[in-house]
């Protein structure tokens, strides 16, 4: 079998100017891109500009925005806080607040339309085993001071028997009598002495803050 030699160089001779032609076509393809006129140059400095920009724009919003977020949190946790303490010191308020119960003129018996006042008073009592209770007995203006003094009394201790048998403790119970001296209504007539006519039921311990 004869090799063509001729035909063979002829086709080695075509391979290598292909090739070459394609190297030289690369490296000026290479070399066009590299080069970059002026205004493409500003368009993509402006670009990455803009983009930068854009960026701590996007940082800035979002930073303010957690910030807003946070003192919208911190208000809304405060508050709930004062309203808590408002709603506690309105609770411990309302718990040392006891009705007063009141008499027919010149009477130191409980009255029945002011049992059940005094049945609410031994709940808030024995709800609060810690307070200590001082009974105030008051009269109406009409009366000598001494009389009313000794009239307050006993309405001081109806009331203390009243709260004893209703199952508080009595140690926890203290009377004290102030006659006609602290009316609550300096009028003269029946409506102003039947609000004087009673009997104020006060915590004494523990001692309020």
């Amino acid at each position: 079998m004869k090799i063509d030699v001729t035909r063979m160089f002829v086709r080695c001779t075509l391979v290598f100017a292909i090739a070459a032609a394609g190297i030289l076509a690369s490296g000026c393809a290479s070399e066009e891109a590299g080069k970059k006129t002026p205004e493409q140059i500003r368009a993509e400095e402006e670009a990455r500009r803009k983009a930068e920009e854009e960026a701590r724009a996007k940082a800035e919003a979002e930073a303010k925005a957690r910030a807003e977020a946070e003192a919208r949190a911190k208000t809304e946790a405060e508050k709930a806080r004062a309203e808590a303490e408002a709603r506690a010191e309105a609770e411990a308020r309302e718990a040392r607040t006891f009705d007063n119960a009141y008499f027919d003129y010149d009477k130191y018996s409980i009255r029945d339309d002011q049992k059940s006042t005094l049945a609410k008073n031994v709940d808030k009592a024995n709800a609060h085993p810690e307070f200590k209770v001082t009974i105030e007995g008051h009269c109406d203006e009409r009366g000598t001071i001494e009389y009313n003094m000794a009239l307050g009394q006993k309405r001081a201790d109806s009331v203390k028997k009243f709260l004893a048998k209703a199952g508080v403790d009595d140690g926890r119970l203290t009377t004290v009598s102030y006659g006609k001296e602290r009316p609550v209504d300096p009028g003269h007539d029946e409506s102003a002495c039947s609000k004087n006519r009673r009997c104020e039921l006060k915590v004494t311990e523990p001692k309020t803050p």
